[in-house]
């Protein structure tokens, strides 16, 4: 099946929602020492992000969000990622884990989204919830749940217990179950001290024989969508945002560094570095890695997008959804290489960290650590571009 691709990057094919992303961007580049150095963002930026429903864009408009397509939602945090990378992974992951409550039942969802309240969480079932009557008691500590230092809910994913015994579905593997908990019933560890992306609050949660309602949950993945917002039908659309959170990085590195190379002097030179083909290179080389790899994910993603409100089957749209990974992955392993080439390019001047460039070349390093994102994204990739079965659980 064929779809047209109807995309338009350039300025004039702005929306409200990308507008809004970058009126904030003065205010997050204002604060960006202090989100690196608190590792957290502080409490204005949060609710300027809140005010604007950018936590929520991918979520439905009657279940809390602003309903933007994922093309939209992507270049929000591409924006906001300019601006300062740990910001526009709180957006990012906010989005993600707004997108989970999709398998939710809708009232539960509109309770967990009332006031515009973030969740954070893992998806990791290290946790463990036993059944009782009326929902579960969960017990674990979970890591990496980014956006922990402003999130009302807490989601961690958890194997289902039948008294001691592990729950088993028809085919003997484990039943495993996301169960959301209020802030006031988690603890939260300080243990996010890392190299990039300090001010993301990525911190671990625990708790201790909590009681969650059996409808504030489901299983990830294998229950299905509780309304018909056609995005919850492609989790593959949720995770475009990786990609374009590593791109709003690239973008900054390398507008930084083409603003130190007009002042800077080159080594043995009084002429600025801009006039140096030392840096002029690297600065072509690095934009066209950013710009190509941008137009294919959001291209990508359109075709995927079209397909589905075309009413195209799943079967019909795996192909599709394979591709959407891959230029997601490939987003964020061209950005890594676009943030290496302007940082190696710019010389002594990335060393100080009073110098942006040497924040994104941390941030982007650490982004591009994630999973989903990361080697298997390409070889589940490959597998589909070779004929054979999507891998789960990467689309």
């Amino acid at each position: 099946m064929t779809t047209a691709v109807r995309l338009d990057l350039s300025p004039a094919a702005s929306s409200p929602l990308i507008d809004a992303a970058i009126a904030l961007q003065p205010l997050i580049r204002e604060r960006a020492d202090e989100i690196e150095r608190t590792g957290r963002l502080p409490s204005d930026v949060v609710e300027a992000i809140r005010e604007a429903g950018l936590f929520h864009l991918t979520l439905p408009e009657d279940l809390g969000g602003l309903e933007a397509d994922p093309v939209t939602a992507s270049r929000v945090v591409e924006e906001i990622s300019l601006a300062d990378g740990s910001a526009g992974w709180c957006v990012m992951i906010a989005n993600q884990n707004g997108a989970i409550l999709g398998s939710f039942p809708q009232e539960e969802t509109r309770i967990l989204t009332a006031n515009r309240a973030v969740m954070c969480g893992t998806a990791r079932p290290i946790g463990r919830a036993v059944a009782t009557e009326g929902g579960y008691i969960v017990s674990g500590r979970w890591p990496f749940a980014s956006g922990s230092s402003h999130a009302s809910w807490f989601g961690g994913e958890c194997v289902v217990y039948d008294g001691d015994q592990p729950r088993l579905d028809a085919d003997g593997n484990q039943v495993t179950r996301m169960c959301v908990m209020p802030r006031d019933s988690v603890t939260i560890h300080e243990t996010w001290d890392t190299t990039g992306l300090r001010g993301t609050a990525s911190n671990d949660f625990s708790c201790e024989n909590v009681l969650v309602p059996a409808d504030r949950g489901a299983q990830m993945l294998v229950t299905p969508p509780q309304h018909p917002w056609v995005l919850f039908r492609a989790p593959a659309l949720v995770f475009t945002n990786h990609g374009s959170q590593a791109l709003g990085v690239a973008r900054a590195a390398i507008e930084n560094v083409a603003a130190i190379g007009k002042v800077k002097s080159g080594y043995g030179s009084d002429a600025p570095m801009a006039q140096s083909p030392r840096l002029q290179g690297p600065i072509a080389e690095a934009t066209a890695l950013v710009e190509s790899a941008r137009h294919y994910l959001y291209a990508a993603t359109q075709q995927l997008w079209d397909a589905l409100n075309a009413g195209a089957s799943d079967e019909e749209v795996a192909p599709l959804r394979a591709r959407v990974r891959l230029a997601t992955s490939h987003a964020a392993s061209s950005s890594v290489r676009a943030v290496d080439l302007v940082h190696a390019a710019i010389g002594t001047a990335s060393l100080f960290r009073k110098n942006p460039i040497e924040r994104h070349f941390r941030d982007i390093h650490m982004a591009a650590a994630h999973v989903m994102i990361g080697p298997l994204t390409y070889e589940a990739a490959g597998r589909v571009e070779l004929g054979l079965e999507a891998q789960f659980p990467f689309f």
